[in-house]
């Protein structure tokens, strides 16, 4: 029994030994990520991240920074990702909603930075992503009471809705414009078909 017992006590101390090493290392890793990202060394703060989240992925400090550095880079898709794992960790953090949000709102205007002009589908697509970074925002604000960032994110929203209302406005002009050309086409085919049967 005595021996049974400890056994027990030795792989006890062991495994919290361990979990203490990987939660060292692992704020370790997260604090020199920060620093990294705080210098603009952002490319070697994500290898970081993603050295702590090979540890332990349940760390949402961890997911919150690796979101905010995608979103330094440009890899919305990224950011976007890591946001949705930082809210199942936390879903109270508000922080999480802004970094979010900001990676929706890339991913909309990632659509108009086409050199060729936008299809239909494109500005749909637009529309819909930009109106769900205008969502998560509003969110945020639920969850923010800071006055000055208040202001600053309604004028964001502001600015996001004036391009919604933009290109909306395109659609419909050119959706109808397509509509128009149909009718158009559609009239004339029965005259065709007539022309031929006269013909035979």
């Amino acid at each position: 029994m005595k021996k049974i017992l400890l056994l027990f006590t030795i792989l006890f101390i062991s495994v919290i030994t361990t979990a203490c090493i990987n939660n060292f290392a692992i704020q370790e890793l997260n604090n020199k990520a920060e620093t990294y990202l705080n210098n603009g060394d952002t490319e070697t703060a994500i290898c970081r991240l993603k050295s702590s989240l090979e540890l332990d992925d349940e760390i949402y400090q961890t997911h919150y920074n690796l979101a905010v550095a995608y979103n330094t880079i440009g890899n919305y898709k990224g950011s976007l990702e890591e946001s949705k794992k930082v809210i199942e960790l936390k879903p109270d953090l508000a922080n999480a909603y802004y970094t979010m949000a900001l990676a929706k709102e890339g991913l909309a205007f990632e659509i108009l930075n086409k050199e060729e002009e936008l299809t239909l589908d494109e500005i749909a697509d637009f529309n819909n992503k930009a109106a769900d970074a205008v969502e998560t925002y509003n969110k945020y604000l639920v969850m923010n009471t800071n006055q000055e960032e208040t202001e600053k994110i309604n004028q964001k929203i502001s600015e996001i809705n004036g391009k919604i209302q933009e290109y909306s406005t395109i659609y419909e002009t050119r959706n109808s414009e397509k509509n128009q050309k149909l009718q158009e086409e559609l009239k004339t085919q029965p005259e065709e078909n007539n022309n031929e049967d006269v013909n035979n």
